[in-house]
């Protein structure tokens, strides 16, 4: 029997163009995708590689990053990688109420929630910055019987979560079609069999949002900024919040002038290492925020 083979391919590019690379990438007939420090190492099958236009795949990645670079490609023979990548993902323990735990080590943390993400090589396994930040805000904004719009929804993990917090409803959107059935098989996985409504989907060619109590919204600068308007719209009535990370902290001020300029006001900043999270409510509810 022919042994199958792997092909790793290593990209280096910044951390703020994590969820455009992404979605080029999962455009190429991928098995998955490790993010860490600046890098994302894709996994083909061999012949899914060979069959892939080089130059072309390079010219995809650089125009979301034109400095993006190829740093190194090599050829593995098969094992479980599922199993292996089990092996080294350990709970991440985002505070003192939830952690996020791959399937396999499911009640190790003593923790009241703990969220239940596939360990494929992925994203949004509560490895990365943005993603703590966002649970720790949801865990202190999401009230029970709440309505929520997850934009962005990638592995699940924030829709998840507000329906653990109480959340009667959330819509999950996401404009790649491997997030959503990596999502549809996480919220298996945690044992939610209603109350979370999974579309694909692109945030920016949707014309508007239904009226919701909260947005969770973790992508990035620009993504986020074209949409303020659109957030606006769905909270503005409900006197709702919303939920924003994946912008880097050196983006403060201008990503501050432009929730100003689009009615809202900060008024919960949360930082950890490069990145922050932010919580804003129109200007009109100012006076009627307790939090």
């Amino acid at each position: 029997m022919q042994i199958e083979k792997y092909v790793f391919v290593t990209i280096e590019s910044k951390e703020e163009y994590s969820d455009n690379i992404v979605g080029i990438l999962c455009n190429f007939p991928i098995q998955g995708i490790e993010e860490k420090n600046d890098t994302f190492i894709v996994t083909f099958k061999e012949g899914d590689w060979k069959a892939v236009d080089y130059e072309f795949f390079v010219e995809s990645v650089k125009l979301v990053d034109p400095n993006a670079s190829i740093r190194k490609i090599e050829t593995i023979e098969d094992r479980n990688w599922n199993e292996e990548w089990e092996k080294n993902l350990m709970p991440v323990i985002v505070s003192k109420k939830v952690a996020v735990v791959p399937f396999n080590k499911l009640g190790t943390t003593g923790k009241q929630i703990e969220l239940v993400i596939d360990p494929k090589m992925s994203f949004g396994t509560g490895h990365h910055a943005s993603t703590r930040i966002m649970i720790k805000l949801a865990e202190k904004f999401v009230q029970p019987g709440s309505f929520w719009i997850d934009v962005g929804t990638g592995t699940g993990i924030l829709a998840i979560l507000a329906r653990k917090l109480g959340a009667r409803e959330v819509l999950a959107i996401d404009n790649s079609s491997w997030a959503i059935e990596n999502a549809t098989e996480n919220i298996k996985n945690n044992n939610i069999s209603s109350g979370i409504d999974l579309i694909e989907m692109d945030i920016d060619t949707l014309p508007e949002l239904p009226i919701a109590d909260g947005i969770l919204a973790n992508l990035n600068y620009d993504i986020i900024v074209r949409n303020l308007k659109k957030f606006y719209n769905s909270v503005e009535m409900s006197n709702g919040i919303v939920i924003v990370s994946g912008v880097l902290i050196y983006d403060f001020d201008d990503f501050e002038f432009d929730c100003v300029k689009n009615n809202f006001t900060l008024i919960e900043v949360l930082k950890e290492e490069e990145w922050f999270g932010a919580v804003l409510i129109p200007r009109a509810n100012d006076e009627s925020s307790s939090n």
